[in-house]
């Protein structure tokens, strides 16, 4: 059992392409950085689909040997040591795919990484919503706050964001949010339920809307 779960965690960090993401990254960004780029599937489909130069931060070191064979170049290491070994001014744009919230100090992250950042370049993340109603199901009605091995409840998260706290991450650290989007919806497969699901977020309102999303795209301009 234990083989099985540390396999399942594997694939979904190491390997994942994540193409929901893939959109969020500007076509016009010719030089891009992946933090926590596994294996770099997510970063190869930028360089498939636009071309850039595209470079890697990883800290699992056998997971960065194999990002090595698609990247431009992958740095081993912490992201907030790393950092300081990147050229001044120099990205168009730096992805973070459910990574800040495994870090320490996000917020210290984000600000040593405005000097990285060639002018106009943007920061774009996907961040767990511990709002989703799946999650808060868990702590409110199961009186449980789990820990997984993947997922919104991954145990090795550091931090957990509401859709505000993610606009306060950023705006904290020196960011405008240009957009910002919720993805991954929990919704049931079944008709009915999902009929069930959709109405009943509608008589929540507007307050309660971002309950529906498992996660939220983000892409942020430094000021």
């Amino acid at each position: 059992m234990t083989v099985a779960i540390d396999r399942t965690r594997e694939l979904w960090y190491y390997e994942c392409e994540r193409p929901e993401m893939l959109a969020h990254v500007p076509e016009r960004a010719g030089k891009v950085i992946e933090f926590g780029c596994g294996c770099g599937g997510f970063a190869a489909g930028i360089k498939k689909k636009s071309g850039a130069e595209v470079w890697g931060v990883e800290i699992s070191a056998n997971a960065a040997e194999q990002a090595r064979q698609v990247l431009h170049r992958v740095l081993v290491g912490d992201a907030l040591q790393q950092i300081t070994e990147l050229p001044d001014g120099y990205f168009d744009c730096a992805v973070f795919n459910d990574v800040l919230e495994h870090l320490a100090q996000p917020w210290d992250v984000l600000k040593a990484l405005k000097g990285k950042l060639a002018a106009g370049g943007v920061v774009v993340a996907s961040i767990p919503n511990i709002r989703y109603c799946g999650a808060l199901k868990r702590i409110v009605f199961d009186a449980d706050f789990p820990t997984d091995d993947y997922g919104i409840f991954d145990r090795t998260h550091l931090h957990f964001f509401t859709r505000q706290s993610m606009l306060r991450l950023f705006r904290e650290a020196g960011y405008d949010v240009v957009t910002m989007e919720g993805i991954n919806s929990g919704e049931p497969t079944k008709k009915w339920k999902r009929w069930v699901f959709r109405a009943a977020l509608r008589m929540a309102g507007k307050r309660f809307g971002d309950m529906r999303w498992q996660q939220y795209a983000v892409v942020a301009r430094a000021t």
